[in-house]
């Protein structure tokens, strides 16, 4: 019921929030990789080669997400969104055309950052900004979007892939964002100018008052000198590193593991529906128990997730590995967006989240990119498996010497 009045209470903005986590989907690394078949052999390529090109394009978006982050903070987020759109069409197009390895890594590089990192950056710092009561509840809401295109995305490629081949899967994708996705972002943000003055307003009247605002507007530098934000990124980075590696591989996986391609792409609607489960039900935690107590769960589920991939070969295991990392993912989507409102604010968010989601996308790239050489390299499932379990123990360690630092500067740290 709560989650009900909230949403007739604010539907346009909840829906944009929801809209973009959708349609993020475009540009997120299980959707992306559904045509990895077709492009390597269309450009002649190795796992590792995709791999490193894939990587590569996406640290390159990242580090430019570190100077257009930050001017989510500075301009109209109507603006800000429909330039981001133009380009994620831009992006699709690219796909759709390029006929060289050089073409391609600049069409992963515009689909990545425009869709993945702008689209994703401009729902989540939205709803975390301008919602302060019901921050977790906007982030769940905003959250499921992504739930809604794991379960959607996979069956749509799959019949784009095979009813028009991968380059016309792009071209139509293209026009879809332009003459779809665009006119309704506008819908959506309808008005939004008023909504953005009452933010501005309360933060002048709540700036120098301690007792109404307890959490200090953070800049960037003050959040990159404070131990807590180095020993939370381990837990934040773990999630894409684990969960986007399986996905990127997933061919090599089905194909290693002897399973049906259906049977695991099918899967992804329990991924989708346990991640929904998990994002709502953190939403309202969040409401009620804040960020930072709940971030050490985020990260547990990957514990079994891993140990059934390096164990057990059986296809029995394809659920149990998807509805554990679509509960990771889930509660990641709520906790990791306003737990930088809890402990920093929200007036410098758009730089700090810019800065989070260049440091995560960096190392996760990075990850992919090694295990892409692994695979090259004959390494097996086992062992990158346990691998990942050591880099779960190592976030969890960091998780608890954050709780025991001294709480000198801010209320509410963990």
């Amino acid at each position: 019921m709560g989650y009900l009045r909230f949403l007739l209470t604010h539907p346009r903005f909840l829906s944009f929030g929801f809209g973009l986590n959708v349609f993020v989907a475009l540009g997120q690394t299980f959707y992306v990789s559904l045509y990895n078949g077709e492009i390597r052999a269309a450009f002649s390529l190795s796992h590792g080669e995709l791999a490193a090109l894939y990587g590569s394009a996406t640290i390159v978006g990242s580090v430019l997400l570190l100077v257009t982050g930050r001017l989510l903070d500075r301009v109209d987020l109507r603006w800000f969104t429909a330039v981001t759109t133009i380009l994620v069409a831009i992006g699709c197009w690219l796909f759709s055309v390029t006929t060289t390895v050089t073409g391609l890594f600049v069409a992963i590089f515009a689909v990545r950052f425009a869709a993945q990192g702008l689209w994703g950056t401009c729902a989540q710092v939205s709803m975390a900004r301008y919602f302060d009561e019901d921050r977790g509840k906007a982030a769940g809401v905003a959250g499921t979007g992504y739930a809604l295109g794991y379960a959607i995305f996979p069956l749509i490629g799959a019949w784009l892939l095979t009813s028009f081949g991968w380059r016309d899967a792009w071209s139509l994708s293209g026009w879809f964002v332009l003459l779809i996705i665009l006119p309704l972002i506008m819908v959506q943000l309808w008005g939004h100018g008023t909504r953005h003055r009452a933010y501005e307003a309360k933060l002048i009247s709540l700036s120098g008052d301690t007792a109404k605002n307890p959490v200090q507007q953070w800049t960037l530098s003050d959040v990159l000198s404070d131990a807590r934000f180095w020993l939370l990124q381990p837990s934040m980075v773990v999630v894409p590193c684990v969960v986007f590696s399986i996905q990127f591989h997933q061919l090599f996986l089905v194909e290693t593991k002897g399973w049906n391609l259906t049977a695991f792409a099918g899967s992804y609607s329990l991924y989708a529906a346990v991640s929904l489960f998990a994002t709502l039900t953190c939403g309202s935690l969040i409401d009620r128990y804040k960020s930072h107590r709940l971030i050490r769960f985020c990260v547990l589920p990957l514990v079994p997730a891993l140990v059934a991939l390096a164990v057990f070969d059986s296809p029995l295991i394809i659920p149990v590995v998807m509805a554990l990392t679509g509960m990771t993912f889930g509660l990641s989507l709520v906790v990791y967006v306003t737990i930088w409102a809890e402990l920093y604010g929200t007036k410098h968010m758009g730089a700090i989240r810019s800065f989070n989601i260049f440091f995560n996308v960096t190392i996760a790239s990075g990850v992919m990119v090694l295990t892409g050489w692994l695979i090259d390299q004959g390494t097996t499932i086992a062992m990158m498996a346990i691998g990942g379990v050591v880099f779960v123990a190592i976030s969890l360690i960091c998780l608890e010497i954050a709780g025991r630092l001294p709480n000198r500067r801010l209320q509410g740290a963990p």
